[in-house]
């Protein structure tokens, strides 16, 4: 069995590559239906926001240090920064990483 290929002849122009903007890169992610599209922006916002409730965990923890060491400035906003936590890592990172997501 023979493949035939078709070699560009010495004398033919191809078509100049032209940049996309960063913008229309932008617009294409967002309104793609493409599933690998889909699927690598499920992974950048799992990961972006296992970041942020990192972050917030750290803050729990160093607030939690050492008795009379304030990091947050009222009881209220320990209280506000443990429910984003909670709320952050249950319903936005796990939900989105979790096999159970896929169905």
């Amino acid at each position: 069995m023979a493949t035939y290929t078709q070699s560009p002849s010495a004398g033919a122009v191809s078509a100049p590559v032209v940049p996309k903007s960063k913008g229309r890169i932008v617009v294409n992610w967002i309104t793609s239906t493409d599933h690998k599209t889909i699927g690598y922006m499920y992974l950048i916002a799992s990961f972006i926001f296992f970041c942020l409730g990192g972050v917030m965990a750290l803050l729990i923890r160093a607030e939690l240090f050492e008795p009379g060491m304030q990091i947050l400035q009222t009881k209220e906003q320990y209280n506000q920064l443990f429910t984003m936590h909670g709320t952050i890592m249950l319903l936005m990172f796990g939900r989105r990483s979790s096999p159970a997501s896929r169905t």
